[in-house]
């Protein structure tokens, strides 16, 4: 006779083995179904991957028209500088001095009020100095300051002259072609020590360099000992190529100067 206890020992076998029976059939199913999937992807990927590399190969042996191109705008030119018109040996209306009318240029210009004026401007930087002290101060300490300054320039242009004669140098200064401040000064500046010869080209200005050493030399005779030294001589006839350069400069700009104060109608 089966017990109770032995009914359900049995139970629970059948169970177990409906159980596992269905697992492995879930099993075998999902295998089979992995294999018809497989069998289906490859080919699926290996005619994707022939059909691409197909197209690589079309794109390879015929390749795509360059895209058109559309030229660039050409940069625009670069702005020459604006110069005047031309003066000196390039204007149509130059033509060089005779030793004569270098002669009678420098005689008319000789005692110009604007010279006059550089003068007295220098006799009272030197009254303001105190140089040199034993000349003391007061109105007649500056009048022979101020006439130690003309007998300078007179003795400068006195050497000058015959120097621009033999080489040949003009004694004209020309303004200068360009525009800016700065390439004006620039050329102020030049002329002192770089100038045109007769014939229309430039030369040293040997005439500026003898002239204002040599005054300088000349003029410290009238002055104390202590100031005829070659040091005292090189500072002065130096200082002089400076102050040359500075009135180059004030010929630059001075019709500028009387158009701004409206002196010229």
């Amino acid at each position: 006779m089966i017990s109770f206890d032995d009914f359900h020992v049995r139970e629970d076998t059948l169970v177990r083995l409906v159980s596992i029976t269905s697992r492995r059939n879930k099993i075998r199913n999902e295998r089979r179904q992995s294999r018809v999937t497989y069998r289906v992807l490859v080919p699926v990927i290996l005619l994707a991957a022939a059909g691409c590399g197909i197209a690589w190969a079309q794109d390879t042996a015929q390749p795509t028209p360059p895209a058109a191109t559309v030229d660039a705008p050409p940069p625009p030119p670069v702005a020459a500088e604006v110069r005047r018109p031309a003066s000196g040996p390039k204007s149509a209306e130059w033509k060089g001095l005779s030793v004569g009318e270098k002669l009678r240029y420098d005689w008319v210009h000789l005692f110009d009020v604007d010279h006059m004026v550089f003068a007295a401007i220098g006799a009272g930087v030197d009254q303001a100095r105190d140089k040199p002290g034993e000349w003391g101060q007061g109105w007649g300490a500056y009048g022979e300051r101020f006439g130690s300054h003309v007998g300078f320039y007179v003795i400068q242009r006195s050497i000058m002259f015959p120097v621009q004669a033999i080489d040949h140098e003009d004694v004209r200064y020309f303004r200068s072609e360009r525009t800016s401040y700065k390439g004006r000064i620039a050329d102020a500046f030049l002329h002192t020590v770089w100038r045109h010869n007769d014939s229309g080209g430039m030369m040293p200005a040997y005439s500026e360099f003898l002239g204002d050493y040599g005054a300088a030399a000349i003029s410290r005779q009238w002055w104390p000992a202590h100031d005829r030294t070659a040091s005292a001589i090189l500072i002065a006839g130096s200082n002089t190529l400076l102050i040359d350069a500075g009135i180059n400069v004030f010929e630059e700009f001075k019709p500028d100067i009387k158009r701004w104060l409206h002196l010229v109608h």
